[in-house]
């Protein structure tokens, strides 16, 4: 006999004890164990488990879910084309798995519904040698094409050099690197502060940054700190940037492109939602907050090319917080101009900026969650825009049934992220993985929502909201209320999620299968919208969320009555949100219309 792992195990793609004449997993399920007589060639992992289940769940009166067909989801590019998700083959597909402690013939319970960290493959989505380094020259490469188009003639005289990577005029030594890992000479650091990236005093603001920067905690932060129970982007994150010079250039090109949006068409007191006490210098500097974006931007990165030198300083929190403001204000930049491309480069490099220090959802620092959880509401939307995968390949280690509530609040977040992968999966092969992945998903969906305590119920007002018994009852514009309005942005992600699952189920057809995905659809539209038109989601941050949710239930309006519904809906959420493009809506009319 070989020294390897039995044949049912390595079908099941779980670890094998190699006992024998039969191995502890099938020795716990009483099943029959075999081991190869001759040596097994060591294959590729297929992109999906090809597991099925004899009592996988159904969604159409326990109809087994190989009878779906594939329905794609087509969603409105941002050049205003239409791409079918699933199409985008340049990019790789990031596969899911089942939890290997399923038995046959059992469904998983609701503590088990993780993903095989060894099935994920960007293939060249991500470059495996992108790190700090790389994601500043492309930083600094895309800095230098903006300016040079905006202004070929360099009438400001800009010193294009000072973006070039160097070693920093105020250091007396090296940084912290062992030899051949940096750029400079190799001496010894040992009388170096352990934060040389960080001045020895707080920042003093000048008057136009305390504008800017005001704008930044006010308006900007809230966005950014939804899901956030702690307020890190509001409370900590200020602070922080007090004591670094680049984090605070960043908060101050965040705050002056936000100012920008919206100014051709809006009183500016209007558009900002001013809160009381900000300073009357606002308004006169409104009209120039974009140079001042670009200038804090381009000193940001001056910055970071004097301080990336410092090993110390590639996996620090202030470089964490810099990645996510410089994605942020990229997408900022896309309410101006729909293309997608420099914010999701920009995406990519923050995700490896996290790599670098290994931060994800479950790490021990709560700021460093909070920026990985911003970072992928970031990528969800760019993903789902564009029709490519989600970044992420986090894999949670902690179960639903062992999550607090404000953990429940973020967990929906990380499951969209896998269904919008789902939604960019090609789907000319494998099918029968597909069709288990999409199972998955949706028992996660299921599972997360039991698991909701009732703050995430609605709060009923009479005469405005009644739960809907039949496909006629109430309209979608009848106001839901959720509170806290964290609550009612995860509510509404969970939809969002649901949409795309359905619209992406594989699927033979049939009256009741059809009949069952439309109810779906219907009250996922019915939950989104009048979620998103109740007085109590009329803010930027609930703004954010409740339009990229509405988008979604958009797409599959099916009569003419409730798309001019939904449009009302959208219209009104850009208006308080400024963001994305009003192109989008154009885009989405072609769809309605069946145009490309």
């Amino acid at each position: 006999m070989l020294n390897v792992c039995s044949l049912v195990c390595r079908k099941r793609r779980v670890k094998c004890d190699e006992t024998r004449p039969r191995c502890k997993n099938c020795t716990r399920v009483e099943r029959e164990c075999e081991y190869p007589q001759k040596p097994v060639t060591p294959q590729r992992p297929r992109a999906l488990s090809t597991r099925t289940f004899d009592k996988a769940p159904s969604i159409a009166n326990n109809t087994n879910l190989s009878e779906f067909e594939v329905v794609s989801l087509r969603i409105p590019t941002p050049s205003g084309g239409l791409s079918a998700s699933g199409q985008d083959t340049a990019q790789s597909w990031i596969p899911f798995n089942i939890d290997p402690q399923q038995v046959a013939g059992t469904v998983l319970p609701d503590d088990s519904f993780f993903l095989d960290d060894s099935l994920f493959s960007f293939g060249d989505t991500l470059t495996p040698s992108f790190g700090p380094t790389e994601w500043y020259d492309l930083l600094a490469q895309d800095a230098i094409d903006t300016m040079q188009d905006r202004n070929p003639n360099n009438h400001w005289n800009f010193d294009y050099s000072s973006l070039s990577r160097r070693q920093s005029p105020r250091q007396s030594a090296a940084p912290d690197v062992g030899p051949g890992e940096g750029d400079g000479p190799t001496t010894t650091t040992q009388d170096l502060p352990s934060e040389p990236w960080n001045a020895d005093s707080r920042i003093e603001l000048k008057g136009n940054e305390l504008v800017f920067f005001e704008h930044y905690i006010n308006i900007v932060a809230p966005i950014l700190d939804l899901f956030d129970p702690l307020n890190h982007f509001a409370s900590m994150v200020p602070h922080l940037a007090l004591r670094n010079v680049g984090l605070l250039k960043s908060i101050l090109a965040v705050g002056a492109r936000h100012l920008t949006l919206g100014q051709a068409t809006k009183p500016i007191k209007a558009m900002l939602h001013i809160p009381p006490g900000t300073p009357a210098s606002v308004h006169s500097l409104s009209p120039n907050a974009a140079k001042f974006a670009e200038q804090y931007y381009f000193e940001t990165l001056q910055y970071l090319s004097q301080n990336l030198l410092y090993q110390t300083y590639t996996g620090s929190r202030e470089i964490l917080v810099t990645a996510i403001m410089i994605s942020t204000y990229e997408m900022f930049g896309t309410a101006e101009n729909p293309d997608h491309s420099a914010w999701d480069r920009h995406l990519r490099g923050a995700f490896w900026i996290q790599r670098n220090s290994n931060t994800s959802g479950e790490s021990n620092d709560s700021l460093r969650r909070a920026v990985w959880f911003s970072w992928l509401r970031q990528d969800i939307w760019a993903a789902f825009r564009t029709g490519r995968p989600a970044l992420t390949i986090h894999q949670p280690t902690k179960a639903m049934s062992d999550l607090a509530t404000e953990e429940l609040t973020t967990r929906i977040i990380y499951i969209t992220a896998k269904c919008v992968q789902f939604a960019a999966t090609p789907k000319e092969q494998n099918i029968t993985e597909y069709i288990e992945a999409g199972a998955t998903l949706m028992r996660m969906l299921d599972a997360w929502k039991r698991r909701l305590p009732q703050s995430f119920e609605p709060i009923r007002i009479a005469g405005s909201f009644s739960t809907p018994q039949s496909d006629s009852d109430a309209t979608m514009l009848a106001p839901i209320w959720i509170y806290p309005p964290a609550h009612a942005a995860a509510i509404q992600m969970y939809h969002f999620s649901r949409i795309v699952m359905v619209l992406n189920q594989p699927s033979t057809g049939g009256l009741n299968v059809y009949q069952t995905r439309f109810k779906m659809l219907r009250e996922s539209t019915t939950m989104i919208c009048g979620i998103a038109a109740a007085p109590q989601s009329q803010n930027l941050p609930s703004a954010f969320v409740g339009f990229q949710a509405v988008y979604a239930a958009a797409l599959c309006a099916d009569s003419q009555d409730k798309q001019v519904e939904i449009l009302e809906v959208l219209d009104k959420l850009l208006h308080i949100s400024k963001f994305p493009s009003r192109s989008i809506l154009d885009d989405l009319v072609k769809v309605w219309s069946g145009g490309s």
